[in-house]
């Protein structure tokens, strides 16, 4: 067990690495990009982002995590999920090529058309990293990932605001997302030394096929729900609002879903050893939750809290309107933790067919929800988003208990604590911020450090566990020094 919490600790380090160089530089890049495109740009780009997503997750077809997954792996089978991986990139690539002419009709913008076709690139390049990323995870080498990912983003990002400054508008954005994938793939190859053999083996295609397929469902009605919000807003209202709820997206994702990927990527294939062992499995992921939370609460709330100094302090009135989005949206983000974690107990459990069924449960109720929302204008779909997100944990945690006894009641408590230690933060940050009359920079500064302040005297009063598992590991590191 020691053994298993360094690889999980070594790893969740190096994740968070790449979490604070490259998305602490895709923050920087993106505030720069605000100053210097218009929010029609990121409107634009949030309409075609949902082709490529979707994209990404038919050519991966669930291979990487059933190559993670698997106790053992061979050069013929890594092969046969590089050529299929590869064969399945074409014939995406292939549609979506033949289809960005509706694409642009549907949504009115003829620009759309050439965008899709050189974006679309991207489906094939990122087909050569599927298999490079699983062999990388299953040796828990995350240095590498890291590398790759913070090189893409800090080089695309640069060559973003080149563009942007010399007046390319929206095509700034295109040649990010493009050179940021081209970047980490080929630094990925190099990093493994991996190339794959001219060979295919139909029944380890027909395995890996078995066990992505449902996958791949659940992962396409995941990020065409995600997306949903974004295409309604375009269709309906305009690709200005669009860009506005896309840009608050961005930021409350910045440290939500980036934050709880890395951990998801660092304990997968440590805990995926665990999948029979119900009993460390929970406690395993207790402490992951109890951790996530105690870092991802404050963050989100003080975050929410501050949010009108911050936008007051990095861009212009342009921006202003994507205040209220971003601090709902926040509270999507507190709760996208929880989520994820759940999902991934079922992965660890390779219980792909519940994940789909489980998809098709919350989707129909969150749909329902977004089309009661659009009569009430975009505010009235992101706080639909709010809604939908709180209501998805009872399905999400339904399947946790029956795997592994960790059910609604226990999960409750025990992201409680931090939650609410979290919300007097937000409030006591608020409070201050709007009460100093100064310059936004030195109102960030004492309501940000009281915020964090506050909420760390409340986690010790309540005794919240995620403090206590730090407090003991400094302690105990203290007492080795």
């Amino acid at each position: 067990m020691a053994s298993l919490n360094r690889k999980i600790g070594i790893g969740t380090l190096w994740n968070f690495l790449e979490l604070f160089l490259s998305k602490s530089a895709t923050t920087l890049f993106t505030i720069f990009l605000a100053t210097l495109l218009v929010p029609k740009d990121f409107g634009l780009i949030a309409i075609i982002a949902v082709v490529f997503e979707l994209s990404g997750v038919l050519v991966n077809a669930g291979f990487t995590q059933a190559l993670i997954r698997s106790k053992t792996v061979n050069d013929r089978e890594l092969s046969t999920a590089f050529w299929g991986n590869l064969g399945i990139a074409g014939g995406v690539y292939s549609a979506v090529f033949l289809l960005s002419g509706e694409i642009a009709a549907f949504f009115g913008e003829p620009i759309l058309e050439l965008m899709v076709q050189v974006l679309g690139i991207g489906i094939l390049v990122n087909s050569f990293r599927i298999v490079q990323t699983a062999i990388l995870s299953r040796r828990m080498d995350f240095r590498s990932q890291m590398i790759a990912a913070t090189a893409g983003t800090i080089i695309s990002g640069f060559i973003a605001i080149a563009m942007a400054y010399n007046g390319f508008g929206v095509w700034s954005l295109v040649a990010q997302m493009l050179s940021s994938q081209i970047i980490a793939t080929g630094i990925l190859w190099f990093s493994t030394r991996w190339v794959p053999l001219f060979a295919f083996d139909g029944s380890a295609f027909r395995y890996l096929f078995d066990f992505g397929k449902f996958l791949v469902i659940a992962n396409v009605l995941n990020v065409a729900f995600k997306n949903s919000y974004a295409l309604v807003i375009a269709k309906l209202f305009s690709p200005e609002l669009t860009g506005l709820y896309y840009f608050a997206t961005k930021l409350s994702n910045l440290a939500a879903q980036q934050l709880t990927g890395a951990l998801q990527k660092s304990s997968f294939p440590a805990l995926a050893t665990l999948q029979d062992d119900n009993a460390q499995l929970k406690h395993k992921y207790r402490q992951i939750i109890q951790l996530t939370m105690f870092v991802m609460a404050p963050v989100m709330l003080i975050f929410m809290g501050l949010a009108d100094p911050v936008f007051a302090l990095l861009f212009d009135d342009r921006w202003m309107d994507a205040v209220t989005y971003t601090q709902l949206l926040c509270l999507v983000g507190l709760l996208y933790p929880v989520h994820s974690l759940n999902i991934n107990v079922l992965m660890v459990k390779g219980r792909t067919g519940l994940n789909l069924k489980l998809n098709l449960i919350k989707k129909a109720i969150q749909i329902s929800i977004l089309v009661a929302s659009i009569p009430f204008g975009v505010l009235g779909i992101v706080v639909g988003q709010v809604i939908g997100s709180i209501v998805a944990l009872l399905p999400n945690s339904y399947y946790t208990a029956k795997l592994i006894h960790y059910d609604f009641k226990m999960q409750i408590n025990d992201i409680g604590k931090p939650i609410g230690a979290a919300m007097l933060a937000g409030a006591g940050a608020w409070s201050i911020a709007h009460t100093i009359a100064a310059h936004p920079l030195i109102v960030l500064i004492f309501s940000g450090l009281a915020g964090a302040g506050i909420y760390l005297l409340a986690s010790i009063i309540i005794r919240a566990e995620g403090a206590l598992m730090l407090w003991g590991k400094v302690g105990s590191r203290m007492q080795r020094a």
